[in-house]
């Protein structure tokens, strides 16, 4: 499965972790209503609570366990020798923080 999520760059730093959970009706196209009508439901909220418990769960072993986190260092570095970060902004690039002055 393939989509775009908001942690762009980071997964390129640091180890990180993207669950999914069966919140939308097969076939359901994202980006729409339906999606948003069918996220409101008990079943697509016990499927996030679902996801939370394993996230949690996920966090405590990282934090009491010192080598599931060497573990999942040493994989993010190896991943990134193949096949490097390479920032798609040039270098020099600075937003236009100006922009929303009056």
């Amino acid at each position: 499965m393939i989509g775009s999520t908001d942690i762009g760059d980071v997964s390129w730093v640091v180890p990180t972790v993207q669950a999914h959970a069966p919140t939308v009706a097969i076939g359901t196209a994202f980006h729409t209503w339906q999606v948003v009508a069918q996220g409101k439901s008990p079943a697509a909220h016990k499927a996030l609570v679902q996801v939370a418990k394993a996230m949690a769960a996920l966090g405590v072993a990282a934090l009491t366990n010192p080598d599931l986190i060497a573990a999942a260092k040493a994989d993010q570095a190896a991943r990134t020798r193949v096949m490097p970060y390479v920032c798609p902004i040039p270098a020099g690039v600075e937003p236009p923080l100006t922009m929303s002055r009056g």
